[in-house]
């Protein structure tokens, strides 16, 4: 079976659910002996699987001229199966041929552009594309809950995401063996960038001091992410907890008071893969301000690593993540002190549902539509 998986943000370096999803799909559905292409668009770190091919389409921020390249790379590559992300509606162009004249689109959900409030464009486009598509599944019970809500669709095949337990799991804490430590400025790139190469000890590789607790968080600076939430919750905690950032890429999308020149604060950025069990494993807790997720990739992977959470009470992904028990839920900053007050922390458990292996339950989804469209 010929599978083409398309994201626009495939790279060697990444954050970030789908991107990871596909990432960890793609060389399960290879040794499933299937043929695997992903579809995504220029990266100065290309990713490389082997035995899988890669289409790099030329990079843009216009999303109906990406879509038409990604029709028309679908077209040339005629897979048997066409999956991507419902985010940004990457195959609607394709999805709008007739049935005859495409491959089956699969759609995998995460939260819905509705619920993240992202636009009317964006909106439109993804209620078009699941209503289109031959079929819909999405990375947790509460995202296809969502989905359906949204757009008044089936509920979707629920596929959940995991964490590669391989490499997120209990043990030694090292010392990072790249990245930066960074000041922000009030457009949220980097003010200031040091080499955390540069031999000085940084937190959560070092002992905050003064007893206070150690906290990690993960996220940009963006509403969803909940940032303004942070930089609240870094104050309040001050004294409390030491709070270690680990911030991607992104324009501000919330205003940015929290610079990181504080004593309670770091903010890092561009840790590289191998150093983020190492990176979870140090931390007291992990820290979530996230006002929506569709899944909660970093909780994931804290979780894998035996690293307790603290989620926010409102999250709809919380009772899924915190099945195995392994953190507690917050409704404000007093929460907190009293959470970090207390006795000891539980050991983080990621849920055994949770797996990458589960993933490849979409494998039974293609094949039903590959023998669907054989018969018609």
């Amino acid at each position: 079976m010929r599978i083409a998986l398309v994201h626009r943000d495939l790279h060697a370096v990444t954050r970030g659910g789908i991107g990871t999803l596909y990432r960890a799909l793609a060389p399960r559905l290879r040794a499933a002996g299937c043929e695997v292409t992903l579809i995504t668009q220029h990266t100065h770190s290309p990713l490389e699987l082997e035995g899988i091919r890669v289409i790099s389409l030329p990079r843009t921020g216009d999303l109906e001229h990406h879509r038409q390249a990604v029709a028309a790379a679908l077209a040339s590559l005629a897979p048997d199966i066409a999956e991507s992300s419902s985010w940004e509606a990457e195959t609607l162009h394709y999805a709008r041929l007739p049935r005859a004249a495409r491959a089956p689109v699969v759609i995998r959900g995460d939260l819905s552009a509705a619920t993240m409030r992202a636009g009317l464009p964006l909106v439109t486009a993804e209620r078009e594309l699941v209503h289109a598509a031959d079929a819909v599944l999405a990375v947790s019970g509460f995202a296809a809950d969502d989905l359906a809500s949204a757009y008044g669709i089936p509920r979707p095949v629920v596929t959940a995401n995991g964490a590669d337990r391989d490499r997120f799991r209990p043990g030694p804490v090292t010392r990072p063996a790249g990245g930066h430590r960074i000041t922000l400025a009030p457009d949220a790139t980097a003010a200031t960038s040091e080499p955390l190469l540069s031999g000085s000890a940084l937190p959560p590789w070092a002992d905050p001091g003064g007893g206070r607790k150690r906290l990690v968080w993960v996220g940009k600076t963006t509403p969803m992410k909940g940032w303004d939430r942070l930089e609240e919750i870094v104050r309040d905690l001050a004294g409390t907890a030491h709070v270690t950032i680990l911030l991607g890429h992104a324009p501000a999308l919330s205003r940015i008071t929290l610079d990181g020149t504080g004593d309670n604060v770091t903010i890092l950025q561009d840790l590289p893969e191998r150093d983020m069990p190492g990176f979870y494993r140090a931390a007291g807790w992990l820290l979530s301000t996230s006002r929506w997720e569709g899944f909660g990739l970093a909780v994931a992977e804290a979780l894998a690593c035996g690293t307790p959470v603290l989620l926010p009470a409102g999250l709809g992904m919380a009772p899924e993540l915190l099945a195995a028990g392994g953190g507690r839920t917050y409704r404000d900053s007093g929460d907190l002190h009293a959470i970090l007050a207390g006795g000891p922390a539980p050991a983080g458990t990621l849920p055994a549902a949770l797996d990458w292996d589960a993933t490849a339950a979409a494998m039974g989804v293609y094949q039903a539509l590959r023998e669907r469209r054989k018969a018609a």
